[in-house]
């Protein structure tokens, strides 16, 4: 007599499974704690009139300093230009390691008594 097989998981029938309930269910909580979070920074920043001898300072410094100011700016393009850079050695080094790979593979022997050449006529003996 054939043991009974054990089955790790169920078909539900087309249009009885809820798809994306949890993952909506997700959704909607972490936007809730973002928007929490959005907000008490907010509120906590609407009297900022504290900061500003420290954001005056900032200020000013960076007017000062124009080249901080435009390394700060080009960064985001500086940023992908190195991981683009990173991309391209990446490439480089898969290219030469399988030029390498195929020069190391002996290069299959030609039959040469199988077919005749394109063009050319066999010689009668």
């Amino acid at each position: 007599m054939a043991a009974q097989v054990q089955v790790s998981h169920e078909v539900h029938g087309a249009g009885t499974f809820q798809k994306g309930a949890v993952r909506w269910g997700y959704f909607f909580l972490l936007n809730g704690i973002a928007f929490v979070l959005a907000a008490g920074i907010f509120i906590a920043l609407l009297g900022g009139e504290a900061l500003d001898p420290y954001l005056r300072g900032t200020y000013d410094w960076l007017l000062a300093h124009p080249g901080v100011t435009s390394f700060l700016a080009f960064s985001p393009l500086s940023c992908s230009m190195l991981v683009g850079w990173g991309y391209s050695q990446r490439a480089r080094k898969r290219r030469k390691a399988e030029a390498e790979r195929l020069s190391r593979v002996p290069a299959p022997a030609k039959d040469t008594g199988s077919a005749p050449e394109a063009g050319v006529v066999p010689s009668a003996v």
